[in-house]
């Protein structure tokens, strides 16, 4: 057994017996919930939710105001998940529901109107798509799908969301602030949760057809049910579009084509034992042009040609779910991977490239939870360790050799529920590293709702590690250079902030205030000729801002939504970081009426000014700051049920057709129109009888 290997067992050994020796003198049931979710409030959503019956009793949101419920899950355990008024983080849910009334298809647009989110995207859908999160770079937020990462090996270690569309997605849950006490590496701007569809309820198939501007089809096919004791889900999303030129020379149109399966089921073998499982496959594939073939004034732009980047994402794992002691002491076997093969053909250069990134994550967690006798106090103590391990190769337009690196992971955490006012947690982590040096890394946090108020103040505080790329590490493309000498990145932040609702719970506005530094930054520095190479910065970046987010119920059936960022983002000397506005916010309506058969949805996205690399087109080809113009993205959708189960649907993007850039040289679309129709059986609905 390799050392490695017997230091896993050796732990879970001893967390098994630290388990079983905390579980004499428990009391009450641990939450008998398929997951342990709890009600929430909607941050990004259409109205104020339903809150859990304890916010109730401590003066909560009024549920007679409200018109649907969302939750808050947490992204690491079942037993993790917890009320949003119960999180002492800024935590930020997008709800199915809400991504259906807007018809977003990519998941990169949902995210883009929440407060600290800053997206980049290289032209259309299909093309190349980071987020950022309260101005850390894109490979500092750490993206789950089901609890799968999904950051990838084969680039610098961020996801790219031209790969994700919303079809099968039930929520999107957005952890902002270092999350790595938990999470370990890549939790530095927070944590992205992409909870999918499980399939439970009646026999249900729905189908989807949609078409609009730049030649585009688009559709799904979704088939589901079950109930308690099995359940599934298989989803099938296909989009296609013949595109606009992305690049600022030429007409040429660019394509882009996005292919996806998933599946999601689970069994219940035992009263108190289930097994899960998600696979999921998506393919994107797009018209790039070539980023340095033409020039804009002095620097170099894209300019048509026929360069295609794809990417195949594959994922997969299988979860079983012991409770024991009458629900007292949860038990998690966890085994996940994920497959990320890029390639590049660059129609230029001739430089073509393939790099392929593998993780492989299997671990226990056990969550226990011990209530105070006689008294509304509660405690709950987990326990993770996990083995993770890693692998890159680049058989074409590298060296072809396979690299390899793991680490082992434990992380406790204990959260404490007084009184139904007063909810705090911490959490420590510590990873035992192959190829970096050992981390430590924690996390605190509070949420205290004030007694006879309607105030809820809020804070965290916490540290994360960024462990470099393969790709940053050992990558060859065309002019860029590896560094296999980087080290880790670290990071330190607080935030604070204080949620007030009111008019009886139709309304709710939340301001937090948060303050990061990062040391030993990964930047990119020029290296003649037309090249860059990544190196450690040796001074402190520094990351602080205002979030303001707020929601008001007029009446039922038609809500606001306003949110707005503050941020300033600067490197060690002081620079401001690239394609990350200081200034960022949203406002939409959403009107729902005609005994909700009709909903009509309006959303504008604000964008500041902000500043971005561009490179000269001369000798010896360095690289200068300008700057990005402010823009507003209008979209207006509507959709109307003609008959249980048929809905006519349509949107129009971009409404006051701007023009501008989220990169530098890269053109965006103009106003453009959709429709579709939506079509849902529901064997409950067929068979019930006729009135």
């Amino acid at each position: 057994m390799r050392p490695q290997a017997q230091k896993f067992v050796a732990r879970l050994f001893n967390l098994s017996l630290f388990s079983t020796a905390a579980m004499f003198g428990l009391e009450g049931p641990l939450a008998a919930q398929e997951v342990q979710r709890l009600p929430g409030i909607v941050v990004q959503g259409t109205s104020i939710a339903v809150p859990a019956p304890r916010e109730r009793e401590a003066g909560g949101v009024d549920s007679g105001e409200t018109t649907e419920l969302a939750e808050f899950t947490g992204a690491e355990t079942d037993a993790g998940g917890q009320a949003v008024s119960r999180q002492g983080s800024a935590v930020s849910v997008v709800t199915g529901e809400e991504l259906s009334r807007r018809q977003i298809r990519n998941a990169a647009d949902a995210l883009r109107s929440l407060p600290g989110v800053s997206v980049s995207r290289q032209g259309n859908p299909h093309n190349l798509t980071v987020v950022r999160l309260r101005g850390a770079e894109s490979n500092h937020t750490l993206v789950l799908i089901d609890g799968v990462e999904v950051n990838s090996g084969s680039t610098d270690g961020f996801f790219d969301f031209a790969n994700l569309a919303t079809e099968d997605i039930e929520q999107i849950e957005v952890l902002r602030g270092p999350q790595s006490g938990l999470h370990g590496g890549s939790a530095v701007g927070g944590v992205i949760n992409i909870i999918t569809k499980k399939g439970k309820g009646p026999f249900t198939v729905r189908a989807r057809t949609e078409a609009g501007a730049f030649g585009t089809a688009d559709g799904s096919l979704q088939v589901s049910g079950g109930d308690d004791r099995l359940h599934g889900i298989v989803t099938l999303y296909g989009r296609r579009t013949d595109g606009f030129n992305i690049s600022q020379k030429g007409e040429e149109e660019d394509f882009g084509r996005l292919t996806t399966f998933s599946f999601a089921g689970g069994v219940r073998l035992l009263d108190n034992l289930k097994v899960e499982g998600t696979l999921r496959q998506s393919d994107v594939r797009a018209g790039r042009d070539n980023g340095f073939g033409g020039t804009l004034g002095a620097f170099a732009v894209p300019a048509d040609d026929d360069s295609v980047l794809s990417s195949a994402l594959w994922l997969g794992q299988i979860a079983a779910t012991l409770d024991t002691f009458a629900g007292r002491w949860r038990h998690q076997l966890r085994l996940g991977r994920s497959e990320i093969t890029t390639t590049d053909h660059d129609a230029t250069f001739l430089a073509d490239s393939k790099t392929l990134g593998i993780n492989t994550k299997y671990g226990y967690s056990t969550t226990l939870r011990l209530d105070a006798a006689g008294m509304p106090v509660r405690h709950f103590v987990t326990g993770l360790i996990e083995e993770e391990r890693e692998s890159f190769v680049q058989p074409i337009g590298g060296d072809g050799i396979k690299r390899e690196r793991g680490r082992t992971g434990v992380a406790g955490e204990v959260r404490g529920e007084y009184f139904n006012t007063l909810f705090l947690s911490a959490t420590v982590r510590r990873d035992d590293n192959e190829a970096f040096e050992d981390a430590t890394t924690w996390r605190t946090a509070a949420s205290l709702l004030v007694p006879g108020t309607p105030f809820r103040l809020h804070a965290s505080y916490g540290t994360a590690v960024k462990y470099p790329s393969f790709s940053e590490q050992f990558g060859f493309f065309v002019g860029f250079l590896p560094n296999p000498d980087l080290i880790p990145e670290h990071s330190r932040g607080w935030d604070a902030g204080v949620e007030t609702t009111l008019l009886g719970g139709r309304a709710l506005i939340d301001v937090t205030y948060f303050d990061q530094n990062l040391q030993d930054e990964i930047d990119f520095r020029t290296v003649p000729v037309f090249q860059f190479q990544p190196f450690n910065r040796a001074g402190t970046s520094k990351r602080r801002g205002l979030e303001v987010e707020a929601r008001y119920v007029l009446f039922p059936g038609l809500s606001l939504g306003a949110a707005y960022t503050h941020l300033d983002a600067t490197d060690d000397t002081g620079r401001e970081e690239i394609r990350r506005p200081p200034h960022s916010g949203r406002i939409d309506v959403n009107y729902t009426f005609d005994n909700g058969r009709a909903n009509l949805n309006l959303a504008a996205v604000y964008n500041g000014a902000m500043t971005d690399n561009a490179f000269e087109a001369a000798f010896p080809f360095g690289s200068q700051v300008v700057t990005l113009e402010d823009y507003w993205l209008l979209t207006a959708a509507a959709s109307y049920q003609l008959q249980p189960g048929v809905e006519v649907y349509g949107r129009v993007e971009n409404l006051l057709d701007q023009h501008y850039e989220e990169v530098f040289g890269y053109n965006t679309a103009g106003i453009s129109a959709y429709a579709g129709m939506r079509f849902t059986y529901d064997a409950r609905r067929a068979t019930a009888p006729a009135r």
